[in-house]
């Protein structure tokens, strides 16, 4: 893993370039601009997004969590960090702060606003940001929209089975799906012979009172669109028929 020291160490680096050459056509707009994402050597399933991010004053984050670990260096103004479980925090420029995995938050823009350097440390293949609602983890419909092709569902099925804090299910109509601990994360890949195979479903999910994952939005698809359309539509509830281990 990243050691925090040295992604700190960066990020000086990378704040004292952001404002030595800022200019006002330069300066990237409001939200999480990301300028660098690369896998991480040491770690087959890791990889780093590093962000120029921008929170215009007064300006409300929605409530999100992200995948991996958060590292982030306030480089200009200030902004009140709202993390679940904790006390509100008022984070200015020079200060640093680690956001666990699956940290609920919303930062606010302080009076002018603020703006920081944040590195990312998460699984390849995830997205990077899970917005929360009122009725619990909302898709990023970007992501949910990318064609991904076999060979890369196929990656990501094989890595997502081997992780130790996801369980795999067979499913009756030709599929696997796998959960996340904590119930936030849900995969579902088609098998050969299934008619919308090859296909991903990924999150896009809320758990009933009996605890079974209920689909609510469609997800990556490499199968013709209509095929995987018509067969995400045709199901309301995953019914299992017995576990892969």
């Amino acid at each position: 893993m990243i050691r925090a020291g040295v992604i700190f160490a960066l990020g000086l680096s990378l704040s004292a370039c952001a404002t030595d050459r800022d200019t006002p056509s330069t300066r990237p707009p409001p939200g999480s601009n990301e300028m660098l994402r690369a896998p991480v050597t040491v770690s087959e399933d890791l990889e780093v997004i590093i962000s120029d991010v921008i929170i215009p004053p007064g300006a409300v984050v929605p409530r999100h969590f992200h995948p991996g670990e958060e590292f982030l260096y306030v480089i200009e103004g200030s902004a009140v960090h709202v993390e679940a479980g904790k006390p509100d925090q008022i984070l200015s420029a020079g200060d640093a702060y680690v956001i666990p995995p699956e940290a609920e938050h919303a930062p606010r823009g302080g009076p002018d606003g603020a703006r920081a350097i944040v590195f990312r440390v998460h699984k390849h293949g995830l997205p990077e940001r899970i917005t929360i609602g009122d009725a619990g983890p909302i898709p990023d419909q970007q992501a949910l929209d990318l064609r991904l092709s076999a060979p890369e569902i196929a990656e990501l099925r094989v890595t997502t089975e081997a992780r130790s804090d996801v369980h795999c299910h067979a499913m009756a109509q030709r599929a696997i799906l796998c959960e996340g601990a904590g119930g936030r994360e849900l995969f579902t890949f088609t098998e050969t012979g299934h008619m919308a195979h090859p296909t991903v479903l990924f999150r896009g999910f809320v758990i009933a009172e009996d605890g079974v994952p209920e689909l609510q939005e469609r997800g990556w698809s490499a199968a013709k669109p209509d095929a995987a359309q018509a067969f995400f539509r045709s199901i309301t509830q995953w019914p299992r028929t017995r576990a892969s281990d």
